[in-house]
C-alpha cells in the first residue's frame, strides 16, 4: 500500500504557499508587460518626434514660417527645439519605465528564490513523512509478528 503523503495537512501547507507565490510572480509579470507596452508606444512617439524634427530641419519657405507662427505663435527653429525637449521627456520616462521593470523583476527574482526554499522543505517534509510511515508500519509488522 502507497502511503499518500500529499494528503498530509503539513505537506498541502507548503503546496499553499508556493501557489500564493507562483500567483505574485504571475501578477508581477503582468505589471511588467504593461509597462514594457508603454515602453514601446513611447518609443513610437520618440520616432513620429524624430520625423517632425527632420520636417524642420533646413530652408522652410517664409510662406510656411508666417504661416507658422500666425498659427502657434512660434517659428520652426522653436518648434524644432520643443520637439528636442520633448524627446528628452519622452526619454526619461522611457528609463523611468524601465527602472520600474527591472524593480519588478528583482521582486519576481526574490520570490523564485523563496519558492525553492519552500520547494526543498516540502521535499524534506516528504522525505520524513515517509519515512515515519514506513518505520510506523514496519513497528506494527514487527509487533503483529510478535503477538503470534
Amino acid at each position: 500500500m502507497t502511503y499518500e503523503f500529499y494528503n498530509n495537512e503539513e505537506w498541502k501547507a507548503f503546496s499553499t504557499k508556493m501557489q500564493a507565490i507562483r500567483k505574485e510572480q504571475s501578477s508581477l509579470g503582468y505589471k511588467q508587460r504593461r509597462l514594457m507596452n508603454k515602453v514601446t508606444d513611447l518609443d513610437l512617439v520618440d520616432d513620429l518626434l524624430l520625423y517632425k524634427m527632420g520636417d524642420l530641419e533646413g530652408q522652410i519657405p517664409e510662406k510656411q514660417e508666417k504661416q507658422l507662427r500666425k498659427m502657434t505663435g512660434m517659428d520652426s527653429e522653436c518648434w524644432y527645439y520643443k520637439y528636442d525637449r520633448c524627446k528628452d521627456a519622452i526619454n526619461e520616462v522611457r528609463v523611468a519605465k524601465c527602472l520600474e521593470v527591472s524593480a519588478l523583476q528583482s521582486q519576481i527574482q526574490l520570490l523564485d528564490d523563496d519558492w525553492k526554499v519552500l520547494d526543498k522543505e516540502q521535499d524534506a517534509c516528504r522525505d520524513r513523512l515517509i519515512k515515519e510511515h514506513n518505520d510506523a508500519t514496519k513497528d506494527q509488522g514487527l509487533a503483529t509478528a510478535s503477538t503470534n
